[in-house]
C-alpha cells in the first residue's frame, strides 16, 4: 500500500498532466494476454497510437475509464473499425498486480479490465519512460503521430470529441477516412544507408516523387541538429561524426510540411 502522503501528491500532479510534446520513445512490451508491442512498428504501419497511461488508484484515470472515450476510440477507428488507430493502456504504476487491475486486490478503485478490448499492458518493473510519457503525473494521453513518432497532444481532459479532434489535427489523418500514412511517399523511397553509421550516412531520394526543398536532422527528443537545402539533389552525403552516440531522425520538407521520416542510429 502506498503511503498517505504519495497518493496526495500523484493527485497534485493529475490536476495538470499533459504529455511532454516531443519524440515518442520507442519500446517494445508485451500486453496481460501475451501479446507482444512496439511502438515504432505500429507507427511505422501509419496507425496513430493513443497511448493511456493511468493507474488503477488514481481517481481522474478511473473517471476517464468509466467515461469510455477510449474504448469508443478503439471501436470506431481502431482494427474492428476504420484500422486508423490503436489504443493501448499502460499501467504506470510498476507495484500494481492483476488483482488490482481486476478490482479485486488492494490499491485500486475498480474492475480495468472488464469490455476493454484494447490492449493493457502492466508490467514491473517499467519500462517506460515516465519522464517522456507521463512527465507531470496520471492520466497522461499521449497521442503520437506516425511518420515522425511525435507526441502531438495530451487529450487527458478531454471527451471522446475533443480527442478525436486532436487525431484530426495531424496532417494526413482524417478520422472516417482511409488513410494509412502522414507521408505521400512510400518508405522504400527514402533511403538512408549505412544505417548504423559511425562518420557518413548516404540520403538516397531517387524514389521521391515529390519535390524536397531541404532534409532536416532530430535528436531523439525533438531538437533539430542540421538543416539541409536539397535542390535538385537525389543523393546526399551527411557527416554525423559530431555526433553524440544514439539515435536521429532524418525530415523531408516542401512547403515546411514534413513528407516522410527515416530514423538512422550513430555508434
Amino acid at each position: 500500500m502506498k503511503k498517505t502522503s504519495l497518493f496526495l501528491a500523484f493527485c497534485l500532479w493529475i490536476s495538470i498532466a499533459s504529455a511532454q510534446l516531443g519524440t515518442a520513445h520507442n519500446f517494445t512490451v508485451t500486453d496481460i494476454n501475451g501479446n507482444s508491442i512496439t511502438l515504432y512498428d505500429i507507427l511505422d504501419e501509419g496507425k496513430v497510437v493513443v497511448l493511456d497511461v493511468s493507474t488503477t488508484w488514481c481517481g481522474t484515470c478511473w473517471n476517464l475509464h468509466n467515461n469510455h472515450y477510449l474504448q469508443d476510440l478503439h471501436d470506431k477507428w481502431g482494427p474492428d473499425g476504420t484500422d486508423q488507430i490503436r489504443v493501448i493502456f499502460y499501467e504506470g504504476d510498476g507495484q500494481t498486480g492483476m488483482d488490482a487491475l481486476n478490482g479485486t486486490g488492494g490499491n485500486t478503485l475498480g474492475d480495468w479490465v472488464t469490455g476493454v478490448t484494447y490492449q493493457i499492458v502492466n508490467e514491473s518493473p517499467i519500462q517506460l519512460d515516465l519522464n517522456v510519457f507521463a512527465p507531470q503525473g496520471f492520466p497522461t494521453i499521449n497521442i503520437i503521430r506516425p511518420g515522425d513518432y511525435e507526441i502531438v497532444g495530451d487529450p487527458w481532459n478531454e471527451d471522446l470529441a475533443g480527442m478525436e479532434a486532436v487525431i484530426n489535427s495531424i496532417d494526413g489523418i482524417t478520422l472516417g477516412e482511409v488513410t494509412t500514412s502522414t507521408n505521400d511517399i512510400s518508405k522504400e523511397s527514402f533511403k538512408v544507408f549505412p544505417n548504423p553509421a559511425a562518420d557518413m550516412i548516404n540520403v538516397d531520394l531517387s524514389g521521391v516523387s515529390q519535390s524536397v526543398d531541404k532534409m532536416i536532422i532530430s535528436n531523439s527528443v525533438g531538437q533539430t541538429i542540421r538543416e539541409i537545402n536539397i535542390g535538385e539533389n537525389k543523393r546526399v552525403e551527411v557527416e554525423i561524426a559530431e555526433l553524440e552516440t544514439g539515435f536521429y531522425f532524418i525530415h523531408l520538407l516542401n512547403d515546411a510540411q514534413t513528407l516522410a521520416t527515416e530514423k538512422f542510429s550513430k555508434f
